[in-house]
């Protein structure tokens, strides 16, 4: 029977293969050994990597117990099988689902594979693999604003939408713009794939105009490597018009170019303007093209009230009708009465003129035709 005085010393040679696998070996000193590939060589999160390793005993006795376990998989599945004879090889394939814990990578576990030999000793080889892992941190967004044009004292709502378009997750985010600042969001975190949605409201001022309101918002989070991401949206443009039926008396004033800093307080201008009213059209300063329009409108009202009386006139004239000659008699008596009355005044004046002036009138004079 052989005998073994020397001890068993284990050598660990570790070699990387230039190939489309990782393949590593590493042999014993009583000529156990054992290699491990990797396929793929550089995953992403989700992606399985498919470990391949073989065992081999190059002695000329048995190699009794074997096992195998790697650091990251566990205990490998051997098929069952426990030993391995001189010249015999044991293939026994893992595979693992790289996950967001482990990122950034590389993924580098060692696999060790153990038994005795025919006196009883220990034997152990083992080898270690690397796998490079890749990784995608991304967010979308989108904004949306509704209604679109719109006019002082309309409120527009904004939409925001958020998608992680990434294979990994994004914590902490947060949603800025920059003209309503800090938008609340109900959710901080998303997995690849999901989406939020967010609202904010803002209303339209005079001061907006004469528009258009733009703004962007910027969403940021970080990844699961704790690197800091961030995505800007496009701009988003809202044009304003102008729709008296919702401003008050003031900011039509304002608008008209009325000065004065009192208009903002005065009680009895803060109140609904009421289109009809003329009264902006006398206030403030106009152009050109304001005068020559009130021109216009004061024009057609004129023409309008003299077409109504020419009507109103016509009218009674037709219902007047048959009683026309009478009113026509009438008037002759009146004008002769009238004439009539004005003969007697016209005497009556004279004499007092001529007893003003000393002068009796012949009726008092003495009648000398007696003497």
């Amino acid at each position: 029977m052989k005998k073994w005085s020397i001890p068993v010393m284990v050598a660990i040679v570790a070699l990387l293969m230039p190939m489309s696998s990782a393949m590593v070996s590493a042999q014993d000193g009583v000529d156990l050994s054992i290699s491990k590939s990797a396929e793929p060589t550089s995953a992403a999160v989700g992606d399985n990597i498919t470990y391949t390793y073989t065992i081999s005993n190059s002695d000329n006795f048995t190699i009794e117990n074997v096992s195998l376990v790697d650091d990251k998989l566990g205990t490998i599945n051997l098929g069952g099988q426990t030993s391995l004879g001189a010249g015999e090889n044991i293939t026994a394939p893992a595979t693992y689902t790289v996950v967001e814990a482990d990122l950034p990578g590389p993924i580098e576990n060692m696999a060790t594979v153990s038994g005795t030999d025919p006196d009883g000793n220990s034997v152990t080889a083992n080898v270690t693999a690397s796998v490079d892992l890749t990784y995608a941190a991304s967010l979308q967004l989108t904004k949306t604003a509704d209604p679109s044009p719109a006019a002082p004292h309309q409120t527009i709502t904004y939409t925001y939408t958020i998608t992680n378009n990434g294979n990994v997750t994004t914590d902490n985010i947060s949603l800025q713009d920059d003209k309503l600042g800090a938008i609340s969001l109900t959710d901080t975190t998303l997995a690849p794939g999901e989406s939020l949605t967010a609202t904010a409201t803002y209303t339209v001022t005079i001061a907006d105009l004469p528009g258009p309101i733009v703004n962007t918002a910027t969403a940021t989070g970080t990844d699961s490597t704790g690197q800091s991401i961030s995505v800007t949206s496009d701009p988003v443009s809202v044009s304003l018009s102008i729709n008296k039926w919702l401003l008050w008396k003031a900011e039509i004033l304002k608008l008209m170019g009325v000065p004065g800093k009192g208009i903002e307080k005065a009680p009895g201008l803060q109140k609904p303007f009421n289109p009809k009213s003329q009264a902006a059209e006398h206030a403030g300063k106009k152009d050109k093209d304001q005068e020559e329009e009130q021109l216009r409108i004061r024009e057609r009202v004129e023409n309008q009230g003299t077409e109504e009386q020419l009507q109103i006139r016509s009218e009674v004239q037709n219902q007047a009708g048959s009683g026309q000659a009478f009113q026509d008699d009438d008037e002759a008596k009146s004008e002769k009465w009238q004439l009539k009355k004005n003969w007697g005044t016209d005497n009556q004046t004279g004499e007092q003129d001529a007893t003003d002036n000393g002068h009796k009138p012949d009726k008092d004079k003495p009648n000398n035709k007696g003497k």
